[in-house]
């Protein structure tokens, strides 16, 4: 018998590569427990994917002024700045392109509602399985692109429309 539950995460990993060619390979992982950050960037490292780490909200804005991130994995809870705090930062600075998904223990819908409105764009509980972490990663990174190619059309044709 055939286990049908089982998926081959590595064919996820190289499907992200090939649509998003235009998009760095790279995450930013927010959590302030440095074990569950150690493993979770070991898990994508090892998909072949390049993965910098902060402890807090605070530490990611850092990373975040010296380096574009697409994808943000963000805890909720955290000191300093927790990953509400933090999306809401991102986005007050106008980083639309970045790609944030909510990694979190918290699984109320009220949370769902005030990560949403905060500007997340995903939402994961942490006892989520390698093929859905895989897969809304490669979301982000190819809604990244995306936004990046119509901000692209955009200034094409407002530089066609000049010239006439």
């Amino acid at each position: 018998m055939s286990d049908k539950t089982t998926i081959d995460t590595g064919v996820i990993t190289l499907r992200m590569r090939a649509l998003s060619p235009g998009t760095a390979q790279k995450i930013l992982v927010v959590d302030d427990d440095e074990l569950a950050r150690a493993l979770l960037s070991d898990r994508l490292q090892s998909r072949g994917l390049e993965v910098a780490q902060a402890s807090d909200g605070s530490e990611a804005m850092k990373l975040l002024e010296d380096q574009p991130f697409p994808v943000l994995l963000v805890d909720w809870s955290m000191p300093v700045m927790n990953g509400i705090e933090l999306t809401r930062a991102i986005r007050a600075r106008g980083m639309q392109d970045t790609y944030v998904i909510m990694l979190t223990a918290r699984d109320e819908a009220f949370d769902y509602e005030q990560a949403y409105l905060a500007g997340v764009d995903d939402f994961l509980t942490k006892r989520v399985r390698d093929v859905e972490l895989l897969a809304r990663i490669h979301s982000g990174f190819t809604t990244c692109s995306l936004r990046r190619e119509l901000r692209e059309t955009r200034a094409e044709l407002a530089a066609v429309r000049a010239k006439k």
